[in-house]
């Protein structure tokens, strides 16, 4: 079932990802596939107290809209999951978690992507101090799992990552 890989070059090396092209050929014949590299990524669904939840308002350049979604970030090199849940949820809320548990590790997209993102839920936060990046304007909302439910069937929350998260922290016992 598995290809056999005829050729793999890079178009382009970033920050961030890269991109190459994969040929390869399959038992029916050959393709041709963009294949974009990433480092891996953690969301954290940050639980403020039984069911109610922290997301952020912000805007996203890829998209050109203001998103409402949970906090997430880049794996660094080196860097575990949990250790880059912490440090994400603290720069971009200001809090810190007693308590992070790994709910999940998906592909974010395997059509074209080898980012894994691992989803953590966090618990049992205290107060820090949040250290945003120049690109992160951040609002932060409260949420109840009702009015979460609400804003994902009306389309106020469309980042599927965030949708993914809290589902399987709701799902949490």
């Amino acid at each position: 079932m598995s290809p056999t890989i005829v050729s793999s070059e890079y178009l382009y090396r970033g920050r961030l990802i890269s991109l190459k092209l994969v040929r390869a050929v399959y038992s029916r014949g050959e393709v041709v596939r963009e294949v974009v590299e990433h480092p891996g990524s953690v969301v954290i669904a940050p639980e403020l107290e039984p069911g109610v939840y922290l997301l952020l308002r912000q805007h996203r350049i890829s998209v050109g809209e203001v998103l409402l979604e949970l906090p997430a970030g880049t794996i660094e090199a080196g860097e575990r999951p949990e250790v880059c849940a912490a440090r994400e949820l603290e720069e971009e809320t200001g809090y810190k978690a007693g308590q992070l548990i790994h709910l999940a590790r998906t592909y974010s997209t395997p059509g074209y992507s080898t980012e894994t993102m691992d989803i953590f839920l966090a618990r049992n936060l205290e107060e820090s101090s949040s250290k945003l990046e120049a690109d992160e304007e951040i609002e932060l909302i409260r949420m109840n799992r009702e009015a979460i439910s609400r804003a994902i069937r009306a389309g106020e929350i469309r980042d599927l990552k965030t949708i993914a998260a809290l589902f399987l922290a709701f799902s949490y016992r």
